[in-house]
């Protein structure tokens, strides 16, 4: 039975997941869901690493674009926001216009990619749409979005580009995979697993190995590097080659020290991805990704069996190699393929039903999706994960102060709290700059992250207490005047 829900082969173009009026209904609906939860998230107060980036990368002028003091210029996604707030001003929403447009683009390219490969795509895009950690990532002004949506690129280009090995279709790969590199030099995780999967794929076609590799396997590796190489010259010109590879956080750790951080770092990455996730729902979509697999290994369907286990040994792969533990935000990549094979579940149990019961059942995950968005909107619990800085009283501080300090004042904050605080000086015009230094005797301010640190922390002089609000208190030295 083929209702026009699901296709009985793997389709090969973006056309053909567009051509049946149900499925594209169901994915818009999708959308609309993801945009408006992404939407509603857009203005929170701006965060410490989207704030240090803003200000000492893309504010500044053009060469400071491509300035590489530390991992935190994601160099394409500063360029993109760049030109965006060159548009749109430099608010908060504006600022995140790239990383939210990322984010909503990751809901159809993921059901384009189910389609491509024979699946629903209905219980991934909508998945995809209210998954909270992709939400908080796709408020976030910051690269990892960008990355989700190249990794689903470069898998969605791959299906069709091993089909027909061709220079054509290598170089289009290499692009995208140097594209992501140009982001974040962590998009060679998901190339290393995108890269095996493929080449398990070609291996699985049969077709001739010398024509696949000289025409298609060589290029497409020797083009990414190329590729990749240009898009940093700029980078390298104005920073050398060493905050790129030679950087804190790249430099592997003692083995002792890696592996005993592995079992630890699952369980925190775990944690952070499955938070605000309703545990019957984890357990839903476990129970859809077990049937997928086993499903797509009864029928040999090597693309949707062997594509999340490639993903994993690529990226355990890199992970061995560099011996470093990093954060879990670099696998955020992960969660669309995870759900891309809970919709091969999904998919494979939807054969045996009637056309009127996969209507209810769409539904019924439509009405998921939306209680879901109207649960992390009524909790506002995204605004609050403590992910890349968090210090949502910035916008507070600047006001209070903005009346009050002038240029002879000397300003003291700690972080996670000092960015977003110069960012709010700076957003509503405190002095014309975002960092009060002192340069002669004025009075000193502190301002204080309650849940990481206390004035003590900062100073030992007599102060009192101007403003005291949820996570921060402002203080100021006593028996200093203007």
């Amino acid at each position: 039975m083929d209702n026009g829900e699901y296709p009985k082969k793997a389709d090969h173009s973006v056309g053909d997941a567009f051509s049946y009026r149900q499925g594209i209904l169901w994915m818009l609906l999708a959308v609309a869901v993801g945009a408006g939860i992404r939407g509603y998230y857009l203005s929170q107060p701006m965060r410490y690493d989207e704030a240090f980036s803003f200000l000492n990368f893309v504010h500044k002028d053009f060469p400071a674009l491509f300035f590489y003091p530390l991992p935190n210029n994601h160099v394409l996604h500063s360029i993109l926001v760049k030109a965006v707030t060159q548009v749109w001003g430099d608010s908060p929403a504006s600022i995140r216009f790239t990383a939210f447009l990322a984010g909503v683009a990751t809901i159809p390219l993921l059901f384009c990619l189910c389609r491509r490969l024979g699946k629903s795509g209905i219980l991934a895009s909508f998945s995809a749409a209210v998954f909270p950690y992709l939400i908080a990532y796709s408020d976030n002004a910051r690269g990892y979005s960008l990355i989700v949506l190249f990794s689903l690129a470069l898998a969605f280009t791959g299906v069709k580009a091993v089909k027909k090995p061709s220079l054509t279709g290598a170089a289009l790969l290499s692009l995208i995979a140097a594209l992501g590199m140009m982001t974040i030099p962590t998009m060679l995780f998901p190339i290393a697993g995108i890269y095996c999967w493929l080449g398990c794929l070609l291996l699985a076609d049969d077709k001739p190995v010398g024509t696949t590799l000289v025409r298609f396997v060589i290029p497409c590796l020797l083009l990414t590097i190329v590729l990749t190489v240009i898009l940093y010259i700029p980078v390298i010109l104005l920073n050398g080659i060493e905050p790129l590879v030679a950087n804190r956080f790249v430099q592997p750790q003692p083995w002792h020290q890696f592996l005993g951080q592995i079992y630890p770092h699952l369980q925190e990455t775990w944690t952070d991805f499955s938070r605000d996730i309703p545990p019957w729902l984890v357990f839903v979509l476990l129970a859809f990704g077990v049937t997928g697999l086993y499903d797509s290994a009864r029928r040999m369907d090597w693309p949707t069996l062997l594509i999340l286990p490639s993903m994993l040994v690529g990226a355990a792969t890199v992970l061995l190699i560099q011996h470093k533990i990093p954060f879990p935000r670099i696998w955020i990549y992960i969660i669309p393929f995870f759900l891309f094979i809970a919709d091969a579940g999904f998919t494979s149990l939807i054969k045996y039903i009637s056309e009127r019961s996969l209507l209810v059942t769409n539904t019924a995950i439509l009405a998921t999706g939306v209680a879901c968005a109207l649960s992390l909107i009524a909790s506002d619990s995204i605004a609050g994960y403590n992910d890349t800085g968090r210090f949502a009283e910035a916008p507070l501080v600047a006001k209070y102060l903005k009346p009050k300090i002038s240029a002879a004042d000397d300003l003291q904050v700690m972080p996670p709290a000092n960015w977003p605080t110069y960012f709010y000086l700076w957003y509503y015009g405190v002095l014309g700059q975002h960092r009060p230094v002192s340069q002669k005797p004025g009075i000193t301010y502190f301002v204080v992250k309650k849940s990481r640190y206390s004035i003590s922390d900062m100073t030992d002089r007599p102060v009192i207490k101007l403003l005291d609000h949820d996570d921060m208190a402002l203080y100021q030295t006593t028996g200093e005047t203007r």
